[in-house]
C-alpha cells in the first residue's frame, strides 16, 4: 500500500481545487492496482461537504482509497499551541494548514511507517512508485535541497530544503518529537517572523535528511528564469516567485498549460467555474473602463507628477512616456512619502500624482496618509501600476482568476 498525505485549509472554499488537481495528477501517472494507494487528507472545518465529495470523487475515479481527518477535532490542543507559538507566521502569509504535516504521527494509524507528503501547488508528472521505493534508512525525511535547484549555488547556500515534498519516516519522526517541540519553542522566541513549518523542519532535521534528485521537486520559477520549456517526468512545484504567483491563464506558458491539462479533468472544471471566470473578466473590463474615464477627466488641464522607486525609473519612463520636464519624486526612504504629501499640498489641485510603486521599502504604500490629508483617489492621485500594460512587457498576474475558477 502506498500512502500519500496532503493538508488543506480552505477559508473561502476556492482552494480545494488545487488539492484535487495535485491528487489527480499523481493518480493519473501512477500505474497501480485497485485499492493500492491511500490518499490521506488532513483538513479542518473549512472543508465544505461539496469539496469533500469532489476530492473523494477524484480518488475513487481511479479505484483508490481516500481518508479524511479533521485536525480541528483530532488535535485541538496542538493547533492552539502552534497558533500561540507561531502567531506571527500564521498571521503573515502562511495558513495554519502548513503545520498540519507536523501532526501526521499522531493522526495516522500507527501501522503506517512511511508516507509521501505533497503540498497542493504541485503537478506530479511521474509515477509516485519512484518516491515510494526510496529507502529512508534511519533518516527522518527525504527531501530535495534548494542547493540542487540552483545553477552554481554560492558556497554559503546551505542544503536548505523546501517542505512541499517530503517522504516521512513516521516511527523516526515520532521519536524526534521532543527535538521538534524544542525547535518550535526556539524559533518562536528567536525568529518569530520565520517560525513556519518549513523553517522549523529545516532547523530540526537539516542533518537528518536523505537528499533526493531535483526532479522530485522542480520549482518552476527556476525553469522559467533559465528559459526551460520542455515538460518531463518530474514533480513541478508552482511555489510563488516574487509578487507574481507561479500559475496563470497564459496557455503559451508550458507550465500553466501542464497544470490546466490536469485541472480540466477534475470535478471543479464545470459550467459554473467558466461562468465565474467570465463574470470576473467582465467586472475587470467594466472597472477599467470606468477608471480610465474618470482618469481622463481628472488629468484634463492638469500636470502629471510621478512617484516611483529609483530602480524602476527607466522602465516607468518608457511605460508612461514621461518627459524630461515632468516632475518625478523618487521613493527612496521613509521620508519620501512626506515629500510626496508636501508636493501634493503645494500643487493646489493643479497636478495629478501617479503612484508607481505598490510597495515602498517592502511595505504597502500608505494611501491612508493621502486620504487623511483630503486627497481623492482617481482625482488627486492614481494607482499607476493598475495602468501598466502587458504590451509594454509588464506581467499580467492571472492567478486570482485561476483561483476564482
Amino acid at each position: 500500500m502506498i500512502h500519500v498525505c496532503l493538508a488543506l485549509y480552505d477559508k473561502i472554499g476556492l482552494y480545494a481545487k488545487f488539492t484535487g488537481t495535485t491528487i489527480l495528477s499523481f493518480l493519473e501517472n501512477t500505474s497501480a492496482p485497485s485499492l493500492s494507494i491511500t490518499v490521506h487528507i488532513l483538513h479542518d472545518n473549512t472543508l465544505t461537504a461539496e469539496n469533500r465529495d469532489k476530492l473523494a470523487e477524484v480518488v475513487e475515479r481511479y479505484d483508490q482509497i481516500v481518508k479524511f481527518y479533521n485536525v480541528e477535532v483530532l488535535c485541538p490542543e496542538r493547533i492552539a499551541e502552534i497558533k500561540r507559538l507561531c502567531a506571527k507566521a500564521v498571521k503573515m502569509r502562511y495558513t495554519i494548514a502548513t503545520f498540519y504535516r507536523l501532526f501526521i504521527p499522531h493522526i495516522l494509524s500507527p501501522d503506517i511507517e512511511k508516507i509521501i507528503y505533497f503540498d497542493s501547488d504541485l503537478i506530479v508528472n511521474l509515477d509516485i512508485k519512484e518516491l515510494w521505493e526510496v529507502d529512508l534508512g534511519e533518516k527522518v525525511l527525504a527531501v530535495v535541497p534548494r542547493r540542487y535547484q540552483r545553477i552554481n549555488p554560492p558556497e554559503s547556500d546551505r542544503y536548505y530544503f523546501n517542505a512541499g515534498i517530503l517522504i516521512i519516516n513516521i516511527p523516526v519522526f515520532r521519536s524526534e518529537e521532543g527535538n521538534l517541540n524544542k525547535s518550535i519553542e526556539f524559533m518562536s522566541v528567536n525568529n518569530p517572523n520565520s517560525a513556519n513549518d518549513q523553517e522549523i523542519l529545516n532547523y530540526c532535521f537539516e542533518k537528518k535528511t536523505l537528499h533526493l534528485p531535483v526532479k522530485f521537486n522542480r520549482l518552476i520559477k527556476w525553469d522559467r528564469r533559465q528559459k526551460i520549456t520542455n515538460i518531463d517526468e518530474k514533480i513541478y512545484h508552482y511555489a510563488h516567485a516574487d509578487s507574481i504567483l507561479g500559475l496563470g491563464l497564459d496557455m503559451s506558458d508550458p507550465f500553466n498549460r501542464l497544470w490546466m491539462s490536469y485541472f480540466v479533468k477534475t470535478p471543479w472544471f464545470d459550467a459554473d467555474s467558466i461562468g465565474r471566470l467570465y463574470s470576473e473578466f467582465r467586472r475587470i473590463n467594466n472597472s477599467f473602463s470606468e477608471y480610465t474615464l474618470n482618469l481622463s477627466a481628472s488629468v484634463s488641464n492638469r500636470v502629471r507628477v510621478f512617484y516611483v522607486e529609483p530602480k524602476r525609473l527607466d522602465a516607468m519612463k518608457k511605460h508612461f512616456l514621461i518627459r524630461d520636464d515632468e516632475e518625478v519624486i523618487l521613493a527612496e526612504n521613509e521620508d519620501s512619502v512626506q515629500k510626496l504629501i508636501e508636493s501634493m499640498k503645494a500643487s493646489e489641485k493643479k497636478k495629478v500624482f501617479f503612484i508607481l510603486t505598490e510597495e515602498s521599502l517592502t511595505k504597502k504604500f500608505p494611501f491612508k496618509r493621502l486620504t487623511d490629508e483630503g486627497f481623492v483617489n482617481g482625482k488627486d492621485f492614481v494607482k499607476g501600476w493598475e495602468l501598466l500594460s502587458t504590451s509594454r512587457g509588464e506581467p499580467f498576474n492571472t492567478y486570482p482568476l485561476v483561483k476564482l475558477m
